[in-house]
């Protein structure tokens, strides 16, 4: 067991908290190592994924696994998201990874990643000793400007990504493994639906992942955008998206890989929570369930 909350106490906190409360964010917060790499992106990111490899490789229960199958990744493998240069041995001894996404559905669409390691990544353009950014030229050089600006003076996220960040995160918890954050206008819910072929695509998103002994992941997306203030509409659109989620869920348990993990009952068990135009999804998987799906993993990745 971590030094932390166990998961499940940090999930019956999520639950008590309904869909939207989130910890105050003060001017007066101390940036984290992660909030120091998310100052970097510029401006307008609608989309950022952070992965933490380092506390997924520290972890009791999948801690081997995932050192197996990061340290096995190759210059063939293919991991959705991750440009190719990212894959084999720089994820092995990673810490961090970011993706950032900008203007999604459009044409000018574009992701850059930046690599917490010290080891070579191929591609890659070092902004600091531990820090390696990828993406096309123009934004790279953006990248460089803002971590020369971040040397002497420190740059901060601001208020309105780290409060959508924070907000499915649980009081008491002190990280993530993986976490999502998206602000989506209507333009990009339209491709974006149509590209995953669901019926709504959320306007806000904040995902919370982590392990313990056990695995939770909690999903906070808003059905509306922010400036409309019809109830109604919140209600009608909250409940279409809670609908698009459960199908959502249900077409993940179906998925070999899952089945073969053994945790498309988690997905179908998993709790929704509705508050206002936020729909709150919870998934646990036990201590007991997390270890047997470690080992089918081992076993999965297995020669």
């Amino acid at each position: 067991m971590r030094s932390h909350e166990p998961i499940a106490i940090l999930i019956a906190l999520a639950l008590g908290c309904g869909g939207h409360h989130t910890a105050p964010i003060t001017s007066t917060r101390v940036p984290t190592p992660a909030e120091k790499v998310l100052a970097l992106l510029p401006d307008g990111a609608q989309v950022i994924v952070e992965f933490d490899l380092a506390r997924l490789r520290a972890n009791a229960t999948v801690g081997d696994t995932a050192k197996a199958a990061l340290g096995g990744l190759g210059a063939e493998s293919h991991l959705p998201g991750l440009p190719v240069s990212v894959l084999g041995s720089p994820l092995a001894s990673a810490d961090q990874v970011v993706l950032a996404a900008y203007g999604v559905g459009t044409a000018q669409a574009v992701t850059v990643t930046l690599v917490t390691t010290k080891a070579e990544v191929p591609n890659g353009v070092r902004l600091s000793p531990e820090l390696v950014a990828l993406g096309p030229d123009e934004w790279v050089g953006q990248l460089q400007t803002r971590a020369a600006l971040a040397a002497e003076h420190p740059l901060a996220v601001p208020e309105d990504v780290l409060k959508l960040r924070d907000h499915a995160m649980p009081q008491g918890a002190t990280g993530a493994i993986v976490r999502i954050t998206a602000r989506l206008p209507f333009d990009a819910r339209v491709a974006l639906a149509r590209m995953t072929n669901v019926d709504a695509a959320p306007a806000q998103l904040s995902l919370w992942c982590d392990i313990a002994d056990d695995l939770a992941i909690v999903v906070d997306t808003d059905a509306v955008d922010p400036g409309d203030h019809d109830a109604k509409s919140a209600k009608d659109s909250a409940r279409r998206l809670a609908h698009t989620i459960r199908g959502v869920l249900a077409g993940l348990a179906e998925t070999p890989a899952i089945r073969e993990l053994g945790v498309p009952t988690s997905l179908a068990d998993a709790r929704l929570v509705t508050e206002g135009s936020w729909v709150r999804t919870i998934v646990d998987v036990g201590p007991r369930h997390l270890a047997r799906v470690a080992e089918r993993a081992r076993a999965m990745l297995a020669p």
